[in-house]
């Protein structure tokens, strides 16, 4: 009798211990087997790289880089809780465990040069995430100054312009705007009178201060898709980039009316002095699983 309370002492204790090797054993790191399968095809699909190249690969840990595709909505679960399958409502509710995302597996390359990027999309938690293709591609800091007068002109104009098109607004916030040196009269003429001039210049004359310097004045210019005139957002700046610059004035003009208030003898500098090299993109070619072929020096290339 004593044997048989020992024996099923015994079995209960290690039917306790299983059962929390299995419940331990039911948490899956989506993360961790979605990281081994970009490497996976990153080595697979890089065999025009140096060994050296592909070892960081192999023993590093990437990073990530993520972007919405479209949100995850579920319906809402009846309140008496009678099951996943009944749904006491049609309307859905946002759940960002289920968002759909565009995830990107990334090894910057020490000595390449460049990065290599698996691209793929699944789930926020990277459930179900399958590579898709693989980038060759040198991330260098965004153009911010551009970026930011673009965003500036964009909300400038539509609330300058309510009635303004859909098209007309959805080319100014999709695509890229010219930038030219413009000479349109933002003040008003009364402002310019004589004598508001003689007292700042006999304020400078006293006080040796108040002499502001002119800013140059800069325009961000789209072409209209529907009939073809030029949507323009002139603005200001302290000196002849986009650092800085500010919107004064929305028009829609005639090709001929922008060009005669173009300053043709100068030119603005697009590119952020915060970051002189600009922005280089390595893109492979149509076919997603081949890779591209990369003239590196002094270096033998693998084959196999």
């Amino acid at each position: 009798m004593k044997f048989s309370r020992i024996g099923i002492t015994l079995l209960l204790l290690s039917g306790s211990v299983l059962l929390l090797f299995l419940c331990a054993a039911c948490g899956i790191d989506y993360r961790l087997n979605a990281a081994e399968r970009a490497r996976s095809y990153a080595l697979k699909h890089t065999r025009d790289l140096s060994e050296t190249d592909r070892d960081f690969i192999r023993y590093n840990d990437p990073e990530i880089m993520t972007s919405l595709i479209f949100p995850g909505k579920v319906p809402e679960r009846e309140n008496l809780g009678t099951g996943p399958n009944r749904f006491d409502t049609y309307e859905v509710k946002a759940n960002p465990n289920y968002d759909y995302m565009h995830t990107a597996f990334v090894w910057k390359l020490p000595k390449a040069g460049f990065s290599v990027l698996v691209d793929g999309a699944g789930e926020r938690d990277l459930r179900g995430w399958d590579p898709d293709c693989i980038i060759y591609k040198r991330f260098i800091p965004e153009n911010t100054a551009y970026s930011a007068a673009h965003l500036q002109a964009v909300t400038f104009l539509v609330n300058f312009f309510p009635d303004l098109s859909f098209a007309n607004i959805n080319r100014a916030r999709f695509s890229e705007p010219m930038v030219l040196p413009t000479d349109f009269p933002l003040e008003d003429p009364a402002a310019q009178s004589r004598e508001k001039q003689m007292k700042k210049w006999m304020d400078y004359i006293r006080t040796g201060k108040g002499l502001e310097q002119k800013p140059i004045q800069i325009s961000l210019v789209w072409t209209s898709p529907l009939n073809g005139d030029k949507i323009v957002v002139c603005g200001t700046a302290p000196q002849e980039n986009l650092i800085g610059w500010t919107p004064k004035k929305a028009m829609i003009l005639k090709p001929d009316e922008l060009d005669a208030a173009t300053v043709k003898n100068k030119k603005v500098n697009i590119r952020d002095p915060r970051n002189e090299k600009g922005e280089q993109i390595i893109t492979p070619e149509l076919n997603p699983h081949k890779t591209i072929e990369m003239k590196v020096p002094d270096r033998p290339r693998i084959r196999g």
